[in-house]
């Protein structure tokens, strides 16, 4: 949709963050579609209702307008590394709303590609998470925002890489297992007692039709 008043919001418009959440009804998935240098193209009601932005408002403006200062750069460092190598991924984010509170969601990032694979434009579907998941990635999110605050970018990356191969995993699978043991719709899908197993043993495509389904993607 076009932008007749041709507003460009950007990471320097954010407002100042407040400690006040708003919390997204269980039903809702909030999407928005971006162009392959990020700016905002497209948007749903409900993405437009929690952010506190208008659609006119975000059209044209850049994604980072809704980034929270509590989110660690390097988190979208490697959303971004695997949505431009067009890889579907999923993290879990604290955005921030125009009028300074904060929003948690889980985004799967889908790129979107042509006949010749070039990107045509991003897309994000948001859902809510449930507070156990928030607690998971709170602790690590804080880590390399302090990191990065002292030491900067490849400090935090470092730190990061050294936090999964410590642990034998990686974003992708990290979130992935979070998610997976947090979710409270498994059962609906047809998963039974040991969900986390069953997912392992998927191909890449089950794995990622059945993460379509919980994120309404059609």
């Amino acid at each position: 949709m076009e932008n007749p008043q041709n507003i460009r919001l950007t990471k320097n418009d954010r407002p100042t963050p407040i400690n006040e959440e708003i919390i997204i009804p269980d039903d809702q998935v909030l999407i928005s579609v971006t162009d392959p240098k990020g700016y905002i193209t497209e948007v749903n009601e409900i993405f437009s209702q929690i952010s506190g932005y208008s659609e006119d408002e975000l059209m044209g403006s850049s994604h980072n307008v809704i980034r929270h200062p509590d989110m660690p750069k390097i988190m979208f460092k490697i959303v971004w590394k695997h949505i431009m190598d067009k890889e579907n991924v999923m993290a879990v984010v604290k955005n921030l709303a125009k009028d300074g509170k904060y929003y948690w969601v889980v985004t799967d990032f889908v790129t979107r590609v042509d006949a010749d694979r070039n990107i045509i434009n991003y897309t994000a579907y948001r859902r809510p998470v449930h507070d156990k998941v928030k607690q998971a990635v709170i602790p690590l999110y804080k880590a390399l925002c302090a990191i990065e605050d002292v030491a900067g970018m490849d400090a935090a990356e470092k730190f990061l890489n050294n936090y999964f191969e410590e642990r034998n995993t990686n974003y992708d699978d990290m979130v992935e297992d979070i998610i997976v043991k947090n979710c409270e719709k498994l059962e609906d899908l047809g998963f039974g007692n040991h969900p986390e197993e069953e997912i392992k043993k998927m191909t890449k495509e089950k794995k990622q039709s059945f993460f379509n389904k919980m994120f309404g993607i059609k």
